[in-house]
């Protein structure tokens, strides 16, 4: 009885039964289990570990609208449409780097921003906010989720409802979460 009591013991242990840990991906890191799509990785490390990459603002607003349910009434935005609702502030810190913006309604928010990086725009803003967080011109990490050349302006929606990731380039104490290594050494993806 105890060699046959020994043996499920080791089948179950070397066969990771039980499914709840998530696979050790390529950079160490455990990754979050998903069945979407977009959300396997393009790459190792970095934006590209993050999702498949996103070209286009019409490819953006079809998958939000397909994992919400929501997100039909896209509208463009301009530069200025931009700045009004992001205010001065976050308008200087984001604005540079933003390709392509429009919105769209998600519960709980009326107004969704759906954002596009020009290619190696991502990069930069992580340069930008290390900089800006070394400088104290900037006292806390981005508040957007994250993707493969794209963003959503609500940060908990995208991380807990899209499976994007937060972006941290400053530590955040107490927190026990799926990390990333960004693109820029100081800088991780969080989720």
């Amino acid at each position: 009885m105890w060699r046959i009591l020994l043996f499920v013991v080791v089948a179950l242990a070397t066969t990771g039964c039980g499914g709840d840990t998530p696979p050790i991906a390529p950079h160490g890191h455990q990754q979050a289990p998903s069945d979407d799509p977009m959300l396997a990785p393009a790459g190792d490390t970095g934006t590209p570990a993050l999702s498949q990459p996103v070209a286009t603002m019409d490819d953006l607003a079809s998958w939000v609208g397909s994992v919400t349910g929501e997100c039909a009434d896209v509208t463009a935005a301009s530069e200025d449409e931009l700045a009004d609702y992001l205010g001065p502030a976050r308008m200087s810190w984001y604005g540079p780097f933003v390709a392509e913006w429009a919105t769209c309604g998600i519960e709980p928010y009326d107004k969704l921003g759906l954002v596009l990086f020009e290619p190696g725009q991502q990069r930069a803003l992580q340069e930008f906010w290390l900089r800006g967080l070394e400088s104290g011109e900037i006292a806390d990490n981005p508040d957007w989720a994250f993707g493969n050349g794209f963003a959503v302006t609500a940060g908990p929606l995208g991380t807990e409802r899209l499976g994007l990731h937060y972006l941290w380039c400053e530590p955040v104490e107490g927190t026990d979460t799926h990390t990333i290594p960004a693109d820029v050494e100081g800088c991780v993806y969080a989720k």
